[in-house]
């Protein structure tokens, strides 16, 4: 049989070089990585930029929720009577620009991003799981691997 026509896989550099370099991949646990912990990469990691990120943290959960969308309906609900009793084009514009649009979009659109990061977190810690489950089996493999080179180099000494 020629050489290229062989189907098998030879291990470059002879016995045991199939392993070399593997090491490293048998060592690294895979990482889980969500939203909060990044924090310090967006804001730095001094006192004053936890503070920051603090601040930026619980204004994002206080205006990006729903309730907050409800209170902004009730404010432009409240205002609405007066923009149709003095409905001139101009107030009827800045009314649908600056406070429909604005001051409900804020809040709706902070809460659905607030639902992604949670669904995106959600799949991190899956995709965690399974690529940890993966790199156990994957170590044990290559014991077993390993085990069986042994033997094979037993069985051709003895």
């Amino acid at each position: 049989m020629d050489k290229a026509e062989s189907t098998q896989q030879q291990p470059a550099g002879g016995e045991g070089a199939a392993f070399a370099g593997i090491e490293e991949f048998i060592r690294h646990v895979p990482q889980l990585v969500l939203a909060r912990d990044v924090r310090h990469r967006v804001f730095g990691s001094g006192t004053v930029n936890r503070f920051n990120a603090a601040i930026a943290l619980g204004a994002t959960q206080v205006l990006s929720n729903m309730w907050f969308f409800w209170f902004c309906v009730i404010l432009d609900l409240a205002e609405l009577p007066t923009v149709i009793q003095n409905a001139s084009p101009t107030l009827v514009v800045t009314y649908i620009s600056q406070t429909v649009i604005q001051l409900l979009a804020l809040p709706l659109l902070g809460a659905g991003q607030r639902i992604i990061a949670a669904a995106q977190d959600a799949r991190a810690e899956a995709d965690h799981m399974t690529l940890t489950a993966l790199h156990t089996i994957n170590v044990r493999q290559l014991e077993i691997l390993r085990r069986l080179e042994k033997i094979e180099k037993m069985e051709k000494q003895g």
